[in-house]
């Protein structure tokens, strides 16, 4: 019988149940061979064999077949001692309580099945807990991370498959001491039918498992997707700005960077990583002449400008990101002190994520060269940073960054991210482009000695002589046609520097209106007599020049500059009355431009022409409808334009607050009439400039009429444009203003204050209530003066 029961032990070890741990890494099993050793100890232990052996024998087997693949020695050698310890201490529990119940006789005939049951309980219960945990313990105890984790899981179907063995070992034995066949075939269809259901369980547990993977590849393949995509419009908002090549990567690196120092969740890491590449996005609304101006932008300019972060907002409210990257590209123009824009958030109402991409978008900006000014160096950076805290920035966010930044630019380092360079590439040996060298001195003869053209570089030139004819008109502003013109002409026709100049109608000098290439913050400041040099030479003529020295254009240039160029082409920008300008090339690696060059440059002038042209009296016409000449404010007719789509604003924002401030001179009349009206112009301008300083950045101001001036502030509640207001009139009133030498004076103003939609609704509504309300603050004024020059007396009985 004992061969028997070892056969059938064998024959079912391999149908086990794994013990698992959290990751599903198998610790130890329980097989269906379990139920014979229960079986065998119920036979052997007590009379008539009273021995431990069969059961132990049995235990041996099991524990060793279940150990043929563990991964070492020791396991295996613990496995079979655990497997044989447990079963003989249990066998020995069993054994005591069924003297303890029964007396050590087992007969069927006395009904003595239901006094095995208990024991036969306990044992099973003892043994699955000193073989499991055993085992478990002593796979931890030799793992490196002494883990303990065991599935919830496992642990139910093993006490299953337990019981499941006791129940079929109870039956076993009772069909043996004669209850017959079914007995025998009920215990096995249980065992087999638990072994089958842990079967689906686990078949289904890995169909959802690798559901789940699946799940989360596809996941994983849309992130990347989606960062793909970011990184696209990165790419084209770099080729938008061409003053930021890199800025994003390197931004992105220091936002990360702080992310994790700052402590951020995950889905605000995620954010920064995406946001810090999409900030700038909005820029893609705004036009190039106003992101890469050299100068101070204008009250208009900065306007268009200040749209970028909310049109930028818009773009990625629609793509629906699963983290916060919109907050970062709508509010990182935000400050601390609430004077940023679009919405004025203040403090720690600013979210976290845009504070941390405006302090390190800020310090990689200064970082970097710009056509209107060097770059700075990383003290000189961090000391200006350090000037804004607590205005500008979070001071928190600034203080960590200072005491990481080396780190930071360590890494920014090693990943070599650098400014763009031209599209040109540079021979590593000669320290030249590709297309300088020796060129013909006769015209008329081709570049290259073969006498034929690339094709390609014909189908190239073609391209761009057809794209700027078809674009090149497409608008009317000065400074988006001068850039579209020196971008597309580099493409076929080699320079280093390329200027633009345009005849000024009041001073009739030539001056540098758009400046590309090397030197360009020294060309930009170039101002030529018509007639004067190469450039004055073709405007005055009408006619193209080229293989002059280059020099002859560059008087008051250092020497070592002038001397670095080699090469020069000018061809004028002719209209019907002549001459206005002159496109003039720069190039240091070739001695003369050829007869090819000179079509290609003017052809591109003959299309440029007509679009310069059109574009300056755009430009002109647009000033004087729009601007006012002294102040260089927006005027009237540009306060009611600038009012009426901030209104328009509104609406679309849910009724959002704006208010609108009326402000006039006291007494003005009296200045002009005793120190004239010119001196009385320039004190309006002054004055221009003090208002200005007080209000935010989003704020408009215009000169409606005369000396009043008119405040749009979008988003502004009736209490914060009180005290805006108040500084305004204290700043006024403190400033003085002077009109002949070693003579200041000072003026006061009045100002009225309208708020949307609670004052009106419509600009002519806001407009009366901001007028009215000046005029009675004037009249309250006046009165107080009126009254503070009376005697004592007069003005006690004044009250009484």
């Amino acid at each position: 019988m004992v061969v028997i029961l070892a056969a059938l032990t064998v024959a079912s070890s391999r149908f086990i149940v794994p013990v698992t741990d959290a990751d599903g890494s198998s610790q130890t099993n329980k097989s269906v061979a379990d139920a014979f050793i229960f079986l065998g100890v119920m036979m052997y232990t007590t009379a008539p064999a009273n021995s431990f052996g069969p059961a132990i024998l049995l235990a041996a087997i099991v524990g060793f077949i279940s150990s043929l693949y563990a991964a070492d020695k020791r396991s295996r050698v613990f496995a079979v001692g655990i497997s044989i310890i447990s079963t003989f201490v249990a066998s020995l529990a069993y054994r005591t309580l069924l003297i303890a119940i029964g007396g050590g006789a087992v007969s069927l005939g006395n009904g003595s099945l239901d006094i095995l049951l208990f024991p036969l309980c306990v044992f099973g219960l003892l043994q699955y807990a000193l073989s499991t945990f055993g085992m478990i313990a002593f796979t931890g105890l030799c793992s490196e991370k002494a883990k303990f984790e065991v599935s919830k899981e496992s642990i139910v179907w093993t006490l299953i498959t337990q019981v499941a063995n006791v129940a079929a070992a109870a039956l076993f034995f009772a069909a043996i001491h004669g209850a017959g066949l079914p007995f025998l075939f009920v215990g096995a269809i249980i065992i087999a039918l638990v072994h089958l259901l842990f079967r689906f369980n686990e078949k289904r547990v890995n169909e959802v498992t690798r559901a789940q993977a699946e799940k989360l590849k596809y996941i994983e393949e849309i992130a990347d997707l989606h960062m793909n995509t970011i990184e696209s419009l990165a790419i084209a908002i770099d080729a938008k700005d061409q003053t930021t090549h890199g800025h994003v990567r390197r931004t992105q690196i220091y936002a990360t960077e702080m992310g994790k120092l700052l402590k951020v969740s995950e889905t605000e890491l995620r954010a920064l990583v995406a946001g810090a590449l999409l900030h700038d996005i909005g820029k893609l609304a705004v036009p190039e002449y106003i992101l890469n101006k050299p100068g101070k932008l204008t009250e208009a300019e900065f306007a268009k400008m200040k749209i970028h972060p909310t049109v930028g907002g818009d773009i990625l409210k629609r793509v629906n990101f699963p983290y916060p990257v919109e907050d970062i590209v709508r509010f990182h123009h935000e400050k601390w002190d609430g004077s940023g824009y679009p919405k004025g958030l203040r403090a720690e109402k600013i979210p976290l994520v845009a504070r941390i991409i405006s302090v390190v978008d800020f310090y990689d900006a200064t970082r970097c060269d710009r056509p209107y000014r060097k770059g700075m160096k990383r003290e000189d950076s961090l000391a200006l940073l350090q000037k804004m805290s607590g205005t500008a920035f979070d001071p928190k966010v600034v203080a960590l960054f200072q005491k990481h930044v080396i780190e930071f630019d360590t890494l920014i380092g090693r990943e070599d991210i650098q400014e763009q360079v031209a599209s040109e590439h540079l021979d590593l040996n000669t320290k030249t482009r590709p297309d300088a060298g020796l060129a013909s001195d006769v015209m008329g003869v081709p570049d290259d000695t073969t006498g034929f053209r690339s094709i390609t570089e014909a189908q190239r030139e073609v391209f761009a002589l057809h794209e700027i004819a078809q674009t090149i008109g497409s608008s009317l502003n000065l400074n988006d046609t001068v850039t579209l013109i020196s971008n597309k002409l580099r493409s076929i026709v080699p320079f280093d520097t390329c200027v633009i100049f345009i005849v000024d109608d009041l001073s009739g000098k030539a001056i540098a209106m758009h400046v590309v290439g090397d030197h360009a913050e020294l060309f930009r400041l170039r101002r030529m007599n018509v007639g004067d040099g190469i450039t004055g030479w073709v405007i005055a003529n009408s006619r193209s020049m080229c293989n002059s020295s280059p020099e002859l254009d560059m008087v008051g240039l250092p020497d070592e500059i002038s001397r670095s160029f080699r090469g020069v082409l000018v061809s004028p920008l002719i209209r019907e009355d002549g001459a206005f300008g002159a496109i003039a090339l720069y190039a240091k690696g070739r001695t003369s431009y050829t007869t090819e060059h000179v079509r290609l440059l003017e052809s591109v002038c003959q299309h440029a022409a007509s679009a310069l042209n059109n574009a300056l009296t755009f430009e002109k016409t647009k000033e004087s409808a729009l601007t006012d000449p002294l102040t260089e404010l927006p005027n009237a007719r540009g306060f009611y334009m600038m009012l009426e789509q901030r209104l328009a604003e509104c609406e679309r924002l849910g009724r959002e607050s704006l208010s609108v401030i009326s402000m006039d001179l006291d007494d003005f009349k009296e200045i002009n009439d005793r120190y004239g009206h010119a001196m009385g112009d320039r004190l309006l301008a002054s004055v221009a400039r003090v208002i200005r300083k007080e209000l935010r950045q989003m704020d408009i101001l215009s000169r409606y009429a005369g000396d009043e001036f008119v405040a749009i502030m979008p988003m502004a509640s009736q209490v914060m444009a009180e005290g805006i207001a108040d500084r305004i009139s204290k700043a006024v009133a403190q400033h003085s203003f002077s009109v002949r030498p070693g003579k200041q004076v000072t003026v006061g103003i009045s100002l009225g204050i309208a708020c949307f939609p609670n004052n009106g609704e419509t600009t002519e509504e806001l407009l009366t209530a901001a007028a009215r309300n000046m005029q009675r603050d004037k009249h309250s004024r006046k009165n107080l003066h009126n009254l503070s020059n009376l005697p004592t007396p007069a003005r006690i009985d004044h009250y009484t």
